[in-house]
């Protein structure tokens, strides 16, 4: 008569050498979108101080027609550099501000200019209230306005740590773990 004993070994084995390899799960990616901002802000001063200190210089020598010109590049100066950026919106609102603060300026405060400095030439009233406003328009750009936003995809994999192994030879079987 067979003994159960003598039959759960030959089935143990049997079982052991039919079963797969054990395969660790792969570990799926994690991927996450990282934002970052990239000032450029050097790039408006590089552009509008140039065009600001030639502005203030010919309006105090009375070049008016000079001064004026200036003052054309100055209002379309910086807008250009966001446009370079692929920023529309920034550099609508740079536009309007260097466009509307030097005209506020000389419509608002060359009064004032002139009652704290009577003695000074129109010209140089009008120099100095225009510039004060330029200055406000171009902080405006400098401090606010001039940042890229890039987006960049991040791709992260983590790797198991334990991962198991089963080894079956004719004589003996074996189960472990890399580490």
């Amino acid at each position: 008569m067979l003994n159960p004993r003598s039959l759960s070994i030959p089935l143990v084995a049997l079982s052991l050498a039919s079963a797969h390899p054990a395969h660790a799960q792969q570990p799926q990616p994690y991927y996450y979108t990282e934002y970052s901002e990239q000032w450029y802000g050097w790039q408006n001063l590089a552009v509008d101080v140039p065009l600001l200190t030639t502005f203030v210089i010919a309006q105090t020598h009375g070049q008016d027609t000079f001064a004026l010109g200036t003052m054309g590049a100055f209002v379309v100066g910086s807008p250009i550099v966001h446009l370079a950026h692929h920023r529309v919106p920034p550099a609508v609102l740079s536009g309007f501000s260097h466009l509307l603060l030097p005209l506020g300026g000389y419509a608002l405060l060359r009064p004032v200019v002139g009652e704290i400095a009577p003695s000074s030439s129109k010209d140089t009233q009008i120099a100095a209230a225009v510039s004060i406003t330029s200055l406000a328009a171009l902080s405006l750009d400098v401090l606010w306005l001039a940042y890229d936003q890039t987006e960049s995809e991040v791709r992260f994999e983590s790797r198991a740590r334990w991962i198991p192994h089963i080894a079956l030879t004719t004589h003996s079987a074996s189960l472990g773990w890399q580490f």
